[in-house]
């Protein structure tokens, strides 16, 4: 795997204490074959490493062509619990059932379970289940260089409605969010002609520089990462030293006579 790639499915933050990530995007944006990349990339990077994927139903197919290939996906654990209070339970019980300790859970379709959810408060407290298993398994991962990371996709169309209700519950959970859009790729200059899917992605979490990809997918299924630069890096720089060159001017400035 790239480090672009890893990168973007939030394993900037892998370590002893990960950080969480949520994707989000509309329906068709790739997030699926993101997490199942995603699941891959930690269960190829560590030898012990294993995975467990959490999803309404089975993937139709496996995403990522080729990539998909290998014994790494011998190490993911598919797990397909239908309803919201089956998932709650399920995940109220993995510190019990999984004899291993997981290098990552990834919750794939979150609104589906959240439809038949009774408010934005028992949301929160699926997430925070969440949160609290990934956080028991990276203690137990304490020896390890690598500790538990959680990444939950959720569709989002917009500000209003249900969906958002859920989604302001438990953004706070998440202080890294992965942000996918479908782009034409003209203003990069791609050509799309071979390609049935162009996603345009951006990291967001605090404390370092947006970061955004492009993600290609072809007719095999295959997908490929590239990183974009900053739009406005150059700008930004430009500002940042102007504004330097004022403070430091305006220290030097004499001091107003009373």
């Amino acid at each position: 795997m790239s480090d672009e790639f890893l990168e973007l499915v939030g394993a900037v933050s892998v370590g002893p204490r990960p950080r969480p990530l949520l994707l989000l995007g509309p329906p068709g944006s790739g997030r699926s074959a993101l997490l199942f990349r995603a699941a891959l990339a930690s269960a190829s990077i560590v030898s012990s490493a294993r995975v467990l994927f959490l999803a309404p139903r089975a993937l139709e197919r496996l995403p990522g062509g080729k990539a998909a290939g290998g014994g790494a996906i011998q190490k993911i654990h598919f797990l397909y619990p239908s309803s919201f209070q089956e998932l709650l339970q399920l995940v109220a019980s993995l510190h019990q059932t999984l004899p291993n300790s997981p290098s990552m859970i990834v919750l794939d379709g979150l609104e589906e379970y959240l439809n038949s959810c009774s408010s934005a408060c028992t949301a929160a407290q699926l997430v925070a289940l969440l949160l609290d298993t990934s956080n028991h398994f990276t203690q137990k991962r304490s020896h390890l260089s690598v500790g538990c990371q959680l990444i939950v996709s959720m569709r989002f169309l917009g500000e209003a409605g249900e969906e958002a209700e859920h989604f302001s519950a438990i953004e706070r959970y998440f202080p890294a969010k992965l942000w996918l859009h479908p782009d034409t790729g003209k203003d990069v200059g791609l050509d799309n002609q071979n390609l049935t899917k162009l996603i345009r992605a951006q990291l967001l979490q605090p404390g370092t520089k947006d970061q955004e990809w492009m993600v290609k997918f072809d007719a095999q299924g295959s997908m490929t990462i590239s990183l974009l630069p900053c739009k406005n890096e150059t700008e930004n720089e430009t500002v940042f030293g102007n504004r330097c060159s004022v403070s430091e001017v305006d220290t030097t400035q004499p001091s107003s006579q009373t």
